[in-house]
């Protein structure tokens, strides 16, 4: 599973989340361990979320604002 070019809108819970930073999570945004697996050369993204919300999570592996879309993919 590449890259797509587009975000992934998730409904969150506060808490640590490891989101998906080289494009092979069978489980995206999620990380699954892939980039180990297929030796990306990436690690996840560990963030906290501190509020209950929707977020927009990059998939294109552009954003300059990781984990968040920044819109990139858009502009390329």
């Amino acid at each position: 599973m590449a890259y797509e070019n587009s975000p992934i809108f998730v409904d969150e819970t506060p808490g640590i989340k490891h989101y998906c930073t080289c494009g092979e999570s069978s489980n995206k945004p999620y990380c699954d361990g892939s980039h180990s697996a297929k030796g990306t050369g990436k690690t996840p993204k560990e963030f906290m979320i501190e509020e209950e919300r929707r977020y927009v999570i990059c998939d294109c592996g552009k954003t300059g604002n990781s984990p968040f879309c920044d819109g990139t993919h858009s502009r390329s």
